[in-house]
């Protein structure tokens, strides 16, 4: 009925995990995961891959290069509008999380370290002319892969406690808060590569080459804050994650185009400053918004059947700019048997942004071994064959509470 993994979602829950005889709990192994999300664009990067090898065609003969430009005339617009592709990483340290009762500071105590990586490719187009010179036709285009990216490290350390217990409405209820600072550490990369500089490389591996360059580090702080208000059939509460709305820099492009040594990433800054500048911000800073969200569930007696829901009041942006405001509905069955797994269903809709609506199932097996995946009912092109535009898993190990 329990995780550890819920002092990341509301500091206040470290009050609950612990009942008053217990002096700790910890993970294994609580958490790894990894997922992805794609634009409503059917075979992106097939699509970037042949108009690349086009630029790069010597011999293109004329009516070739006419058939090629009325393609991606009309695609162009397209993908510049959807054409997008994100990859996201992450892993809790070993025994972590991890929760002690304190009877100096009459509560709980908790620390978290996380780690997590996100890469983002999206596409800037603009138009694609034929040249015509000295006997040779080539095609030619300022349209680039916008690439962004970067790793995240948190540690975190939380306190929770019972603040108040009280008949209300003539129901025994129990209400507790916590508060919890991370330790944000990021490493933030982004770059322009126009596809007349590829050179013949797959845009897939280009990107991950250019992830190294233009990298710019901050280290910040986060304040979060919980309050829960428990009842013998459920509970209701709600988080405030990042009060004071931590930011993080991005190393500037397109600027001081000229000092740079390298002739390829020389060409890709004049093309980002001189052709996507009112696109895309050259400077950048990146904010965790503050945001608050507001959940509930209802158990029965023995806490063997659950439903839950939860609701982020307000939109915020991750890291490499995607726009998210969740609602969420899961229902969970646990038997009080180590052999037959406890499951859980649910469904999420972001609100905002991509507004994939997400199916999701999860499984505990013999107490300490959860399984989750996830998967949107909309789907996209991938290399010839359809799959869901957003899915996901997760694997962990952690005690049975």
């Amino acid at each position: 009925p329990s995780t550890l993994l819920s002092i990341s979602g509301n500091p206040a829950a470290g009050e609950l995990l612990l009942s008053k005889g217990e002096k700790y709990r910890m993970g294994y192994f609580s958490s790894i995961g990894a997922g992805y999300e794609i634009g409503k664009v059917d075979n992106f990067i097939d699509d970037v891959d042949e108009l690349s090898d086009a630029l790069d065609d010597d011999d293109l003969k004329v009516d070739e290069a006419l058939k090629i430009k009325k393609k991606f005339d009309a695609l162009l617009p397209t993908m510049g509008a959807d054409a997008r592709v994100t990859a996201d990483l992450g892993i809790h340290a070993p025994l972590a999380p991890f929760a002690m009762r304190s009877d100096w500071f009459k509560g709980v105590l908790f620390f978290d370290f996380r780690a997590s990586l996100l890469s983002d490719i999206q596409f800037l187009d603009a138009p694609l002319d034929i040249d015509i010179s000295g006997g040779e036709t080539n095609l030619t285009t300022a349209s680039s892969l916008y690439v962004k990216g970067g790793g995240l490290v948190t540690a975190s350390i939380g306190y929770s406690r019972e603040v108040w217990q009280q008949d209300v409405f003539g129901v025994n209820s129990k209400f507790y808060a916590g508060l919890q600072a991370n330790i944000y550490h990021a490493i933030l990369s982004k770059q322009v590569i126009a596809l007349e500089n590829l050179d013949g490389d797959d845009a897939g591996d280009a990107a991950v080459d250019e992830f190294e360059d233009n990298q710019e580090t901050t280290t910040n702080v986060g304040v979060d804050l919980g309050l829960i208000w428990a009842m013998p059939w459920g509970g209701v509460g709600i988080t405030f994650a990042n009060i004071n709305e931590p930011e993080f820099d991005y190393g500037e492009i397109g600027k001081n185009c000229s000092e740079i040594s390298n002739l390829t990433r020389r060409a890709n800054c004049f093309v980002a400053q001189d052709n996507f500048s009112d696109e895309i911000d050259l400077s950048e800073t990146a904010v965790l918004n503050a945001q608050t969200t507001i959940e509930g569930a209802v158990h029965t007696k023995d806490k063997m059947f659950l439903l839950s829901t939860a609701m982020d009041l307000n939109s915020t942006y991750d890291l490499v700019g995607r726009e998210s405001q969740d609602l969420t509905v899961s229902g969970s069955i646990f038997p009080n048997n180590y052999y037959i797994p406890a499951l859980r269903v649910g469904i999420n809709k972001n609100l905002k942004g991509s507004e994939l609506t997400m199916l999701n199932v999860g499984f505990t097996f013999f107490g300490v071994m959860n399984l989750d995946v996830s998967w949107s009912t909309d789907s996209v092109d991938i290399d010839g064959d359809s799959g869901p535009r957003q899915a996901g898993f997760s694997i962990g190990f952690e005690e049975k509470f």
